[in-house]
C-alpha cells in the first residue's frame, strides 16, 4: 500500500509538472504540498502514521538510514513512471518533536532545451554561447535556489556538444538530471570523495568541459580555478544575489585576485519569470496547458573587462540590459504579465 502511495504521489507530480513535493508534519497529520511553476500549492492531507511510513519507504529507496530521525539526511533514487525515467532527490529534517519532514525533488527525463532558447531575449544567450565556444576558462552561474542554474549549465554544455563530440564530465551532489552523452560522477562523502578529490581525478580523463555542481568551500574553489587555468572549460555555480556578489564570495573563500582575473570568462546571474498566458490573462494557472514553457530565464552577465575593473577598484559598474530592464521590455512586448 505504501509503495503504491509513493508511486501515486510521484505520478501526480509528473502530471502536474511539479518540481518539488513537500511532506510537512503538523500536530496530528502530514500536509502534502507541490511546487508548480515556482509556486507552492496545497495537494492533500495524510495521517501522521501513514506519513511516517511513507517517509520510511522513501528513505529506504533513497539509501538513507531509516532508524535515524534526528539528523538531517539526503538521498536519491531513479524510477520509471509511464515509460519515463525519473530522478528523485530526497532531503529530510526533523522538527522540535523529532518528527521528520521531507522535500522530494523530481527530475523527469526530457528533451533538453537549447541554451539560446532558454530566454525570450536571445541576444544575451547567444553571446554567452559564443564566449563558451571560443575560450577555455571558468564560466560561473548564480541565482536563487530553484532559478535553473543547473539546467542552464547542462543546456549550455549540450548546445556546445551538438556540433562536435566533446568529453563532458559532471561532478554533482547528487546527480540530478540523467544525460546519456555526459560522464556523470556523484560525490560520496561517506567514502571520502568530495568535490576537490573528484576534480583532481577527472582532470586525468582529459575533459573538454568540466561541470562542477557547486563551489561550496575554499578547497573546491581553488581546485575549480586550477582546472580552469589548465586550459579546460569549467562551468560551476555559486550562491550569490548578483554577478558581483559571486566575485565577493570567491574573494571571501580566499581565491587569488590574479587567478580570477586570468581564468574567469564571465559570470551569469539569472532569475525565472512567469510568461504571460492569453487564456489565464496573467501568469499561467498550475493546471493550464496552453504554454509549453510557462517560465523563461532572464540573465545578467559580466565579462572580463567588468570583472577586472571590480577586482582592481571594488566598484560595481552598471550592468547594461540588466534583469530589471529586460523585464520592463518584456512587459511592453507582451512576454510578461504587467
Amino acid at each position: 500500500m505504501i509503495q503504491n502511495l509513493a508511486n501515486t504521489l510521484l505520478n501526480q507530480a509528473i502530471l502536474l509538472t511539479a518540481s518539488d513535493i513537500h511532506l510537512i508534519p503538523t500536530e496530528n497529520r502530514y500536509r502534502i504540498l507541490m511546487r508548480i511553476n515556482g509556486s507552492l500549492q496545497f495537494f492533500t492531507l495524510m495521517s501522521l502514521d501513514n506519513g511516517e511510513r511513507l517517509l520510511a519507504h522513501l528513505k529506504y529507496r533513497g539509501f538513507m538510514d531509516i532508524s535515524e530521525t534526528r539528523r538531517p539526511q539526503s538521498g536519491s533514487f531513479q524510477t520509471t513512471i509511464h515509460g519515463c525515467k525519473i530522478s528523485v532527490r530526497l532531503a529530510t529534517i526533523s522538527n522540535f518533536r523529532f518528527i521528520e519532514s521531507m522535500v522530494i525533488r523530481v527530475f523527469p527525463e526530457q528533451e533538453i532545451q537549447p541554451f539560446q532558447k532558454s530566454s525570450v531575449f536571445r541576444q544575451i544567450t547567444k553571446h554567452i554561447l559564443k564566449l563558451a565556444k571560443s575560450q577555455s576558462g571558468l564560466l560561473l552561474f548564480s541565482g536563487a535556489t530553484g532559478s535553473g542554474k543547473t539546467s542552464s549549465m547542462y543546456s549550455l554544455a549540450h548546445s556546445l556538444n551538438l556540433k562536435y563530440p566533446l568529453q563532458i564530465i559532471t561532478i554533482e551532489d547528487p546527480v540530478e538530471q540523467l544525460m546519456p552523452t555526459f560522464l556523470q560522477v556523484q560525490i560520496n562523502e561517506k567514502a571520502g570523495l568530495d568535490y576537490a578529490d573528484i576534480i583532481r581525478a577527472t582532470l586525468r580523463h582529459d575533459p573538454d568541459i568540466l561541470i562542477v555542481g557547486e563551489i561550496r568551500d575554499t578547497h573546491t574553489a581553488k581546485m575549480v580555478i586550477r582546472s580552469a587555468l589548465t586550459g579546460h572549460l569549467v562551468l560551476s555555480t555559486v550562491h550569490a544575489d548578483s554577478p558581483y556578489g559571486v566575485l565577493s564570495r570567491l574573494l571571501e573563500l580566499g581565491v587569488d585576485k590574479e587567478e580570477l582575473r586570468q581564468c574567469l570568462i564571465g559570470i551569469s546571474y539569472q532569475r525565472l519569470k512567469h510568461l504571460y498566458c492569453l487564456f489565464c490573462n496573467q501568469k499561467c494557472y498550475p493546471l493550464c496547458n496552453h504554454l509549453v514553457h510557462k517560465r523563461t530565464a532572464l540573465y545578467e552577465f559580466i565579462e572580463k573587462q567588468q570583472i577586472s575593473k571590480f577586482l582592481t577598484t571594488t566598484i560595481e559598474a552598471d550592468i547594461p540590459n540588466n534583469i530589471g530592464e529586460q523585464f520592463k521590455k518584456g512587459v511592453c512586448y507582451g512576454f510578461f504579465p504587467s
